[in-house]
């Protein structure tokens, strides 16, 4: 019997502006760090800022200090324009 592959939970996804109303990990170092919407991205990915969250202020990421964003694939499917600048 063959060995099915689990799909993975979560993939590096690069082209933040399209990530801007959805749900994503930040990471750091491999490392989660926060999750939580997208509020808004730099055109050029260099930096995203996630929404508030309860006492979680709004908070910016920056690529340059080694921040990445994951995203669930049920997530990304859900998004408007998913390109292909994900990194599995």
């Amino acid at each position: 019997m063959k060995r099915r592959c689990a799909p993975p939970l979560f993939i590096r996804y690069d082209d933040w502006p399209a990530l801007i109303g959805g749900h994503v990990q930040i990471r750091k170092h491999g490392e989660p760090v926060r999750t939580g919407i997208v509020d808004h991205a730099m055109a050029d990915s260099s930096t995203l800022w996630l929404r508030s969250s309860g006492v979680q202020p709004r908070r910016a990421f920056v690529r340059k200090e080694g921040y990445e964003v994951w995203i669930s694939p049920r997530d990304l499917q859900f998004r408007t324009n998913p390109t292909a600048n994900v990194n599995i």
